[in-house]
């Protein structure tokens, strides 16, 4: 069986493709299928197959629901061919629909020899919450395992509301991050992958040895943290 881990999230703006990108440092051979409106996971290159979400609605309306019917016929197909551990980072408002989807055609991924796990991210927000307990549900028939991540960027979440939301999945958090500005814009803009690549020497030099070495002690730390956060969907991901 060939593994694939879904992460979604509705709610926009919970750190879901930061984890994304968690997995795919602690996981460098495993291919990404990346569902959005827009690519944001450009500095992996041709690691990510990119399918562009979702159906304009002048076009469905034209085409009388038929677009919005077969949206996802290439995202289906694309994990239907996965052979290697694969990680889907589906984007924010397409979670529900593709799970349903998917919910329609276990037997034919079965088939395919495909095994599904599902990570979800959540903030303490309230709209990301509600999410939570949605996502899980639609996908416990048919999912391996269920991971959920509290991300703490706007606070941490009580335990026992975190308990009762998350039932059946596998809890982790991710600490809020506190980051130098000039920290904030590399991460921007190189993601995850350009921080093990950062020239110690020519950050002291653009910044100085004091805010130089903060700068890559901000991102240090955040990559690690991120990648703990998710180490045991990366390790369900890849176990034989």
């Amino acid at each position: 069986m060939t593994k694939v881990l879904l992460v979604s999230q509705d709610k926009g703006g919970t750190g879901k493709t930061l984890i994304c990108r968690g997995l795919c440092e602690i996981l460098p051979g495993a291919p990404v299928i990346e569902i959005d409106s827009s690519p944001r996971m450009i500095e992996l290159g041709k690691r990510v197959q990119f399918f562009q979400m979702r159906a304009d609605r002048d076009e469905i309306e034209r085409t009388g629901g038929a677009v919005s019917r077969s949206e996802f016929d290439q995202v289906i197909n694309a994990i239907a061919s996965a052979t290697l551990p694969t990680i889907v980072d589906i984007g924010a408002n397409t979670g529900t629909s593709l799970l349903g989807v998917i919910t329609g055609l276990t037997d034919d991924f079965t088939a395919a020899g495909v095994e599904f796990g599902l990570l979800v991210v959540t903030t303490a927000e309230p709209g990301a919450l509600a999410e939570v307990p949605k996502l899980l549900s639609i996908a416990a028939p048919w999912t391996t395992v269920r991971f959920l991540i509290e991300n703490r960027i706007h606070g941490e979440i009580d335990p026992k509301v975190l308990l009762k939301f998350g039932s059946g999945a596998t809890v982790t958090s991710l600490m809020g991050q506190v980051m130098d500005d000039k920290a904030a814009a590399i991460l921007q803009a190189g993601g995850l992958a350009s921080i093990a690549k950062l020239d110690a020497k020519a950050l002291n030099e653009k910044f100085g040895i004091a805010h130089g070495s903060r700068i890559r002690r901000d991102l240090t730390r955040t990559r690690l943290e991120v990648m703990q956060a998710v180490r045991l969907a990366g390790e369900w991901l890849v176990a034989p």
